[in-house]
């Protein structure tokens, strides 16, 4: 009996697994039907971000190696 109940909860897990899963990749299902049609994929609309440079990133200096520790290479 305990193997009855341990069937139906699982059937029912992979059962609400597999509706998540198509329900989260409803749009890459779109997008692959789309091509397989042969249309073209919609565009998504443009982001607006805003750049400051008040605040410049630091570049990297260059390290040289020094001849011991080239050597240890």
């Amino acid at each position: 009996m305990i193997a009855a109940f341990a069937t139906i909860a699982f059937l029912a897990a992979a059962w609400m697994a597999i509706v998540a899963i198509a329900a989260s990749m409803e749009d890459s299902f779109g997008k692959v039907g789309a091509a397989l049609r042969g249309q073209a994929p919609a565009l998504p609309s443009p982001i607006a971000l805003r750049v400051s440079q008040r605040y410049p990133q630091a570049r990297s200096q260059r390290v040289r190696a020094r001849p011991a520790m080239r050597a240890a290479a």
